[in-house]
């Protein structure tokens, strides 16, 4: 019958299984004695081929000897410069052959139970059989996911409203400083790459923006200028250059000349920057910078209304 036949089948598979667990559990009830009882291994005995059960050695030990029915397995001391890890009968000792490489360093010396353990040093991480340095996270992106050991630095571009001013492997993205809540005024709104800037209509009013700029131009440079020779090129036009090339072969150096310039240039002079900008050929940070300038001009133009 079909309902019997289907039922006797069920009841096949259940016995079946039933079967199958019984023979697991057996196994398990009954499983090799050097599994159980402890470290232990075979040996054949070569003169009377009576396979015997041996003691295994333990760690920072190896096989001198193997057993044999009248004595224990004779165990010897790792000598200086060898290990084992574990129990074993090994004929000898393993020697410690891993030896620090550049930029890493000896977290664990070399034992009768240990190999050497090296490590990159703070900064480094270890890939393809070498130390490499952590990236670092440039200005408008800020480190999501510190490098470690064995992985590298995630960066993150800066949201709205946060910053990073600096090339870092550590530093996060920051907010902007809320200049509102220390009774300042916003004069130019922070970016990815800077902070807000912060100031009193007064001292905006005094000196039109000057002592901002003075402080602030630097930095923009460094940051929106990577390539030294179009700092060259900037400097050698509209800063005076003199001298050989050779001289300001360093971008560090014509960094530091442009700064020099910005201490001593008047309120004037820094508005030309923009047209100075794109006289040679450096039209994205004009553009940066004349925006600067009209937002710096309407904060003014606020406080000026304010007064009235």
């Amino acid at each position: 019958m079909p309902g019997r036949d289907n039922k006797m089948g069920h009841n096949y598979k259940y016995c079946n299984v039933e079967h199958h667990l019984a023979l697991v559990l057996m196994l398990l009830l009954h499983m090799d004695a050097s599994t159980v009882d402890g470290p232990t291994y075979q040996h054949e005995d070569p003169l009377t081929r009576q396979i015997l059960t041996c003691t295994r050695c333990p760690a920072g030990t190896h096989m001198g000897a193997h057993c044999t029915a009248t004595e224990e397995t004779v165990c010897s001391s790792c000598p200086k410069g060898h290990f084992t890890q574990f129990w074993n009968y090994l004929p000898k000792c393993l020697y410690c052959s891993t030896f620090c490489v550049e930029n890493q360093y000896i977290k664990k010396e070399c034992t009768p139970t240990n190999n050497r353990v090296c490590q990159c040093k703070e900064g480094y991480f270890w890939q393809a059989n070498f130390c490499i340095k952590h990236t670092e996270c440039p200005s408008g992106y800020g480190v999501r996911q510190n490098g470690t050991s064995h992985s590298d630095t995630k960066c993150e571009k800066c949201a709205r409203e946060t910053f990073s001013a600096v090339t870092s492997s550590t530093s996060p993205c920051v907010e902007h400083t809320n200049c509102t809540s220390m009774d300042l005024k916003v004069v130019l709104r922070g970016t990815g790459k800077h902070d807000n800037l912060c100031s009193t209509c007064k001292n905006l009013q005094n000196d039109g923006g000057l002592s901002i700029l003075k402080h602030f131009l630097p930095e923009f440079f460094a940051k929106e200028i990577n390539r030294r020779s179009k700092l060259y090129r900037f400097v050698r036009h509209h800063q005076n250059l003199q001298g050989k090339h050779s001289l300001f072969s360093k971008r560090s150096l014509l960094l530091q000349r442009i700064s020099e310039w910005i201490r001593g240039a008047t309120i004037d002079q820094l508005r030309k920057l923009p047209m100075q900008l794109r006289e040679s050929n450096i039209h994205n940070t004009a553009d940066k910078l004349s925006k600067m300038f009209k937002e710096l001009d309407a904060s003014n133009c606020d406080c000026k209304m304010a007064t009235l």
